[in-house]
This record gives structure tokens, C-alpha cells and sequence, in this order.
């Protein structure tokens, strides 16, 4: 039998709209009334379903945020995705959430050990959380509701004495049940089961058969959206760009965690900081290669993020992927130990430091003079060229001289001669004759003749 997990997130409201609620007397209202509040503010005397001008009565202090259903539908998401790592099957519902757990339980432990798995992950990410398993949603969510956790094999005798009275139907139904003479869930499903549907409502007979795990009620599947589009609002602005680091630690874990679930990664970051002044601040991020880490996304963004100087206290902040690539998993080997230091990453936030044009690779150039033809360059840009001879890592900048003979230098010419001549265009012409040399019978030289003044020079060295 399928069991079902229901979240409920109790400062759902307030997180939704990036209310820091945790040290402030915060409230969320809705057409002159009171729907969500702070602990706080709940010790000041405020209270869900109080009107707004009592609650300001009360605490005159009280900072009020108008209620956004746009931003609870967003965060709803958001947490669907985050909970998309520990099941398939994800539906928003209720307000809250619901995970099917059947099969997470080969990956994740008994209900027991998947309840701390949900609640550490919760805590990791600051939301708080209630949960509750059952045999259906509607079982999970009463469970929830009166602050039970019963085991699985107790889900049918704890629910047989919860009173009628918390059950989500009409007063007038609770009431006529009551006058039926039943007073827990247990006396309503002792009396025949044709006789009951006979006399209440369909609806409320297929809701008491869905808490009791006798009716499937349909969910709508949550599936991760195509591209990542998150952001976070806050209260007051943010006037230094040191506040940004944990909502961009968190756009970045959520960012990761989508493209985890769709096996993908990308090597492009779009932030857009939001000001008072209504500008938008837009920073563009390239990855020197796709990444799906949290902290491959994290730390160039950060680099390049505290660089910024806004003209005005900061609103909000908003991170958009668009453009991914299919990911692979990374190829080990049993007897080869990981680095930590990837170098790719290593480049990512040097780059961020340092700017793009600090940074150079060693190319090849189309040039025959050796000098030349090895450079450095920030474009990264390679040349198809012609099978050369043999070139050494190790160039001498300059040329040591050797003198009339390179025998009495100690080097024996082994393979030669390559000839370049080249040059002429730039008026810095060559023309020179190269040896591979033994030097002292321990080392292998590159050394040329100048064909102008018949010179000896050592050009390299190979390893």
C-alpha cells in the first residue's frame, strides 16, 4: 500500500515574501485581516484572524506586509523542487506539500529515519516544517494537523480516536454527525457503511473514506520547470553587497538541485539585483566549462557579485538558467585518489577575480620561429599546423650563446639540421639551422646555427 507524506510549513507566508521574522514582531495581512504572524508578534498579543487595526493596537511596532499569492505559489515550487530529490512523485496540495514514499524508503530508511532526513534538509535550507505519513494525503494532513506521527501499523488505530471535531468539512456537518451520535472517527466508520452514505453529504462520505485510506484522491504531479527562473525579496533593502552571500548560497543549492534532477548542467549564470530606485543590476557569469555543483555556481557568481557598487539600497535578487548541457557522470578510478582542487573551477574563480583578459593559456601560433610561435594569449585560440619535428617544453628567452662550436660547449649533434628561414615580412628575419644535441652525456639540447654570422645558440631544452 502506497504511504504519503504531507509538509506543512508553518511560516509559509512570511518566508514566501523574504520577511526575516525570526527576531522581528512581523505580520502578514489580507483584506483588513491578520493571516500569518511572527512568534514575536504572537507574544505581543497578535493573532491569525485578528483585524489589522487591533493588531497595530496591540504593537504599535508591528511591520505588516500585504499578503502575495504569486509569491506563496512561488516558494511553493520552489520547495517542490527541493523535495523532488527525495521522491518522483511531488505535488503541491493543501498548501503544503505531498511526497509519496513508498519506494523512498529503500533509499532513505523507515519512516522514522526519512523523517529526519526531511526534517535536517528543512533545517539546512531554515524553513520549519511539520510533517506526517498516511495511507492517503487527507490521513497525512489530519495527522498533522492534531500533531500525531504514528508509525505505520498504527495509522488505522490512531485515527479511530481522533474526535470529529477535526475533521475539514462544514460546522453543520461535524453537527449533524454529532446529533448521529458519533463522536470519533472510530464510532463513524462502526456504524454500516450504506447507512452512512444514505444520510450525509457524497462529499463528506469520499473525504471520510480518503482519510481513512479507502479513497484515492487524483494529485497533479509536480515535474522540474524547463528553465530555472528563482528570486528572493527582501523586506528592507540591502545596502552592502556582504547581505547578498546567503541568498545567493541559496539560489545557487536550489540551481543545483534542478539541474541534478535533470541530469543536466550549464556553464551560463544570469543575476539580476533589483534597486529602490526601480534599476536593475544584470551580471552576466561564463563557466569556463558546464558545471551542476553548488559551489562551482557559487563561488565565481559571489566574485564577481561583491565587485558591484549599487547606487541604491538593494530589493531583490533573481537567478536565471536558460542554456544547459547534458551531463554525464564524472569517470573515477578505483586506485587513483580525487583532488580536491578542480582545475576548471580554479580558472572559474580566477577569472572572476581577475577578469578574462588576466588570464592566458600557452598557445600556438601560426609563426615557424620558435619564439614566436609560443605564446601566451587570452583568447585561447589554436592553429592547425604542419607536422613539425620534434619542439622542447623548455625555450631560452634569450638564447644562450655557444660560441663558434657547440662540440666545445659540451654538445654532440645527434639529429639535424631543420631549417627555418622566416621572418621577413616583420623585419626581424631568421634563418638558422636546429640541432637535437646530447649535452654531457645527461641532458637533450636544442641548439641552432645563425646562418648570417655562423654563430652557435642554445635554443632549449627538452625533458
Amino acid at each position: 500500500m502506497m504511504i504519503y507524506a504531507y509538509l506543512k510549513f508553518p511560516n509559509l507566508l512570511l518566508d514566501a515574501q523574504g520577511v526575516s521574522h525570526h527576531n522581528e514582531c512581523v505580520a502578514i495581512h489580507h483584506q483588513g485581516q491578520i493571516m500569518q504572524c511572527s512568534e514575536q508578534a504572537l507574544a505581543e498579543g497578535v493573532v491569525p484572524g485578528m483585524t489589522l487595526s487591533m493588531a497595530l493596537t496591540l504593537c504599535p511596532h508591528l511591520l505588516t506586509k500585504a499578503y502575495q499569492a504569486d509569491a506563496e505559489r512561488r516558494l511553493l515550487h520552489r520547495l517542490a523542487l527541493w523535495a523532488y530529490q527525495y521522491s518522483h512523485q511531488v505535488a503541491i496540495w493543501n498548501k503544503g506539500l505531498c511526497i509519496e514514499v513508498s519506494k523512498s524508503k529503500s533509499l532513505f530508511g523507515d519512516l522514522t529515519e526519512l523523517t529526519q532526513t526531511l526534517k535536517n534538509a528543512a533545517s539546512s535550507q531554515s524553513f520549519q516544517i511539520q510533517l506526517a505519513f498516511g495511507y492517503t494525503p487527507e490521513m497525512a494532513a489530519l495527522f498533522v494537523q492534531e500533531g500525531l506521527r504514528p508509525k505505520e501499523h498504527a495509522f488505522q488505530k490512531t485515527l479511530s480516536r481522533i474526535s470529529i471535531d477535526a475533521v475539514a468539512i462544514p460546522r453543520e456537518q461535524i453537527k449533524r454527525l454529532k446529533n448521529m451520535g458519533f463522536r470519533t472517527i472510530g464510532d463513524y466508520f462502526s456504524a454500516p457503511s450504506r447507512a452512512r452514505q444514505a444520510r450525509i453529504h457524497q462529499d463528506t462520505f469520499f473525504y471520510f473514506d480518503a482519510i481513512a485510506g479507502r479513497h484515492q484522491t487524483p494529485l497533479s504531479w509536480f515535474s522540474p520547470p524547463p528553465v530555472f527562473d528563482q528570486s528572493i525579496e527582501f523586506l528592507r533593502g540591502l545596502e552592502s553587497v556582504d547581505m547578498l552571500k546567503f541568498p545567493v548560497n541559496r539560489l545557487t543549492q536550489d540551481a543545483a538541485n534542478w539541474l541534478r534532477q535533470r541530469v543536466c548542467a550549464t556553464s551560463q549564470l544570469r543575476w539580476e539585483i533589483t534597486l529602490e530606485n526601480r534599476s536593475i543590476d544584470i551580471l552576466h557569469i561564463s563557466l569556463n566549462q558546464p558545471v551542476n555543483a553548488a559551489t562551482a555556481l557559487a563561488d565565481p557568481s559571489w566574485l564577481q557579485l561583491e565587485k558591484l557598487r549599487p547606487a541604491s539600497p538593494m530589493t531583490g535578487i533573481r537567478l536565471t538558467i536558460q542554456h544547459v548541457h547534458q551531463a554525464s557522470p564524472q569517470k573515477s578510478d578505483l586506485f587513483v585518489k580525487t583532488h580536491d582542487t578542480d582545475r576548471s573551477q580554479l580558472l572559474d574563480r580566477l577569472t572572476a577575480r581577475l577578469s578574462k583578459k588576466c588570464i592566458k593559456a600557452p598557445c600556438r601560433l601560426q609563426d615557424p620561429r620558435p619564439e614566436y610561435a609560443n605564446q601566451l594569449d587570452n583568447n585561447h585560440n589554436t592553429h592547425p599546423l604542419p607536422n613539425l619535428p620534434p619542439r622542447p617544453l623548455w625555450l631560452l628567452n634569450p638564447p644562450e650563446s655557444l660560441g663558434s662550436s657547440p662540440e666545445k660547449a659540451g654538445h654532440t649533434l645527434l639529429q639535424g639540421p631543420e631549417r627555418i628561414e622566416s621572418g621577413w615580412w616583420d623585419f626581424e628575419p631568421a634563418c638558422r639551422k636546429y640541432w637535437i644535441c646530447l649535452f654531457q652525456n645527461s641532458r637533450i639540447s636544442w641548439i641552432y646555427q645563425d646562418q648570417r654570422s655562423k654563430s652557435w645558440w642554445l635554443a632549449g631544452w627538452f625533458t
